[in-house]
């Protein structure tokens, strides 16, 4: 059994390397994200928060599947079968991507059956939010309106002049410029943590040389 789990778990790292590398269709997460200790059944996904109208990488770990001695891991010839949650299915890999369009919560599923291994499956609520909102971290306060992926916003600590300005990557890179009078601009890039209620990355500064930031939502 420990030999058949083995087998399956280098097929997801090995699946997952050719995402990295932009092979194929199925991509956004590195081998380093795939965490080989995150629970059976369930799905991971990467960046952790997922931002409406960027891709996102679901990861599946499944559950209640039968490998034994002999028999032939699913991962390697089944057939997987993934349902977003959102009206969208598709049949694909142990990971696939998919852009969630709307805001709201998602209960995602995948299922695997082939071989002499039998069947599993995996599940997950996924929260897809937008940015949009109040942030805090050790610049100040901003306030960032998201619509589609452009950002703009105001310094909320001089909200006549200061002002926020960024973009959102396809792929959930979050990058914004505040500007403030008399001081030098500070740009911001990250991704977002779970649920979208925190932005974690690295800001750049004449104050600010790559220095780790870390923004809160009020």
């Amino acid at each position: 059994m420990e030999r058949f789990r083995l087998q399956a778990v280098r097929a997801v790292v090995g699946s997952l390397a050719v995402i990295a590398a932009g092979c194929g269709t199925e991509s956004g997460l590195s081998t380093t994200e795939a965490s080989q200790e995150f629970p059976p059944g369930l799905i991971e996904i990467a960046p952790a928060g997922a931002i409406v109208g960027t891709s996102v990488t679901l990861l599946s770990h499944l559950r209640n599947s039968p490998w034994h001695y002999g028999a032939e891991p699913i991962g390697s010839s089944g057939s997987y079968v993934w349902d977003f949650g959102d009206g969208f299915t598709a049949t694909g890999g142990e990971a696939m991507s998919h852009v969630y369009a709307t805001e709201g919560t998602y209960f995602a599923t995948v299922a695997v059956s082939g071989g002499e291994a039998g069947s599993a499956q995996a599940t997950s609520n996924i929260s897809v939010r937008s940015v949009t909102g109040q942030w805090s971290g050790a610049f100040g306060r901003v306030s960032i309106t998201q619509d589609g992926l452009g950002l703009r916003g105001r310094y909320l600590d001089d909200p006549k002049e200061g002002i926020v300005e960024g973009r959102i990557g396809e792929t959930g890179t979050v990058t914004f410029t505040v500007t403030r009078p008399g001081l030098d601009p500070v740009t911001f890039t990250g991704t977002a943590g779970a649920d979208v209620m925190t932005l974690v990355g690295t800001a750049k500064g004449r104050d600010a040389v790559e220095r780790p930031w870390k923004l809160d939502r009020n």
